[in-house]
């Protein structure tokens, strides 16, 4: 405690000084203290003295005060006990303060998110704290799971396109294309007529294509095909490996200070006011802890409700299987609508989404995902690990694939599963609703959820804007005041 002593006996001068200097009745002027250098130079108003102890002066820095009434061997007062937050300066002549940044969520958007506040120009590791807290593991629910696909022409149209050549931009930076399967492809709304299961259709060729398709869908039944439109061009359509994509890119932060937490969020504290945050607290291992927070963004997809009930989400299930086909496919994404022959015994049908993908990391050989549609049956449940697999659905997804393509009937399926999405409403196609992207009303409160089935897409451009909004107080790339958290969220 002899530091306190040393401390007060420096504060009394340090006043009597400043005392004197003020008093009219001084007629010279008074001595000032010596200024020590900047390396040795104290604060007179707080002081630390050991580990996280300190002694403050002003009753009105302690975010939460305990009164009690002692005095230090030295002979200094102690009137409470309390908390004080603090931005910390690099040094006496930085401008910069510290930071701690929480993303709630290891999804493609939350990782997106850490990678650009880790690109920012403001950005510095050693003041900025930027963590990811993932209930489960990196890329755990529908970011894993996903399709993939990248488009300018998807919504909403204040982010989709940044969004579209931000994900360009990345793959060409890092490698993409070799690490997580981006490539460019066409898309189509193709009709098609369904085929016995346990027969073939006529195998397509450039000289015998239906519908206006083009000769590289040969991997369809020429005679299943009824209509083609496409809607997406090598120039303005792309995919990646959703799974991929999600964990280079966290790895990619991380390389540049992001930590990676593996807990669940249980709670953010908030000022007394309820204007402004102050803490995480997180669950692990049947331990809970604290986390002092300047900026909790929550990316937490359909489960961003749980942490936040403000934010009313619907949260759609699909089922999706990933198959080992018996021959290399084009990259040509099908949007389907499969209908069954005249006098076919072939029924209920559904419609599934087509995405032959390249190989990548995770497969060294070509592999086709296929989604059927969402569903509304089972409520979310707590946490991503409680996700059930309906293995009828996924049946129904590879038969209809089987009706339609013999390569695909042909190969081999190695993936079924399910995952949830966070949707604001139900809409039809191309509609604009949300996501949400920014501030909630509360300070260090920010949204980055309700991307529905452009969430891999957006992903990208969510991180871009978001690190913007954090670090410069406004969004530069996009203009994303439709995206505003408070057009959507329920009230206080």
């Amino acid at each position: 405690m002899g530091d306190v002593g040393e401390y007060w006996r420096d504060v009394r001068h340090h006043r009597k000084s400043e005392q004197q200097e003020k008093s009219p009745h001084n007629a010279k002027p008074a001595i000032e203290s010596p200024q020590p250098d900047s390396s040795n130079h104290r604060c007179y108003d707080w002081m630390i003295v050991s580990g996280t102890h300190s002694y403050a002066r002003d009753r009105s820095w302690f975010s939460d005060y305990r009164p009690i009434d002692l005095f230090t061997r030295e002979g200094m007062r102690v009137e409470g006990i309390g908390d004080v937050h603090i931005k910390v300066k690099l040094s006496p002549e930085s401008d910069e303060t510290g930071t701690n940044i929480f993303i709630i969520g290891g999804g493609a958007i939350g990782c997106s998110i850490a990678y650009f506040l880790t690109r920012h120009a403001f950005y510095n590791r050693e003041v900025h704290s930027i963590t990811i807290l993932e209930a489960s593991k990196i890329a755990a629910g529908s970011s894993g799971k996903s399709g993939g696909l990248l488009a300018d022409w998807a919504t909403p149209k204040c982010l989709a396109p940044l969004s579209f050549r931000t994900h360009g931009e990345l793959a060409k930076r890092h490698g993409g294309d070799k690490i997580w399967g981006h490539r460019y492809v066409h898309c189509a709304e193709v009709s098609l007529e369904a085929h016995e299961l346990d027969s073939g259709g006529t195998q397509s060729s450039s000289k015998d294509m239906n519908g206006g398709s083009p000769p590289a869908l040969d991997w369809i039944y020429a005679d299943s095909i009824k209509s083609y439109e496409e809607i997406g061009t090598p120039s303005n359509s792309a995919q990646v490996n959703s799974y991929l994509y999600t964990t280079n890119i966290a790895k990619l932060a991380e390389e540049q200070g992001t930590k990676v937490i593996i807990g669940h969020a249980t709670r953010i504290s908030y000022s007394q006011d309820m204007k402004s945050i102050n803490s995480l607290t997180y669950s692990s291992h049947g331990e809970t802890m604290d986390l002092e927070a300047t900026d909790v963004v929550i990316a937490a997809g359909p489960w961003t409700t749980h942490i936040f009930p403000r934010a009313a989400l619907l949260t759609p299930r699909g089922h999706s299987i990933v198959v080992k086909p018996s021959a290399d496919l084009s990259n040509h994404v099908l949007f389907t609508n499969i209908e069954p022959a005249p006098n076919s015994t072939v029924k209920d049908l559904i419609s599934p989404e087509i995405y032959p993908r390249p190989p990548d990391t995770l497969h060294n050989f070509d592999t086709v995902y296929s989604s059927g549609p969402d569903d509304y049956d089972v409520p979310l449940p707590a946490s991503v690990g409680e996700v059930e697999v309906d293995d009828r659905r996924c049946e129904d997804v590879w038969n209809a694939l089987g009706s339609v393509s013999q390569q695909i009937k042909d190969g081999q399926v190695i993936t079924r599963q399910a995952c949830y999405k966070p949707q604001i409403r139900q809409h039809e196609d191309n509609e604009e609703v949300g996501p949400m992207i920014g501030p909630t009303g509360i300070t260090g409160l920010w949204l980055a959820t309700g991307h529905d089935e452009w969430g891999m897409q957006n992903s990208a451009g969510t991180g871009l804007v978001m690190s913007e909004m954090i670090f410069d107080g406004t969004a530069h790339s996009a203009d994303c005041e439709s995206l505003d958290p408070r057009h959507f969220l329920r009230a206080k």
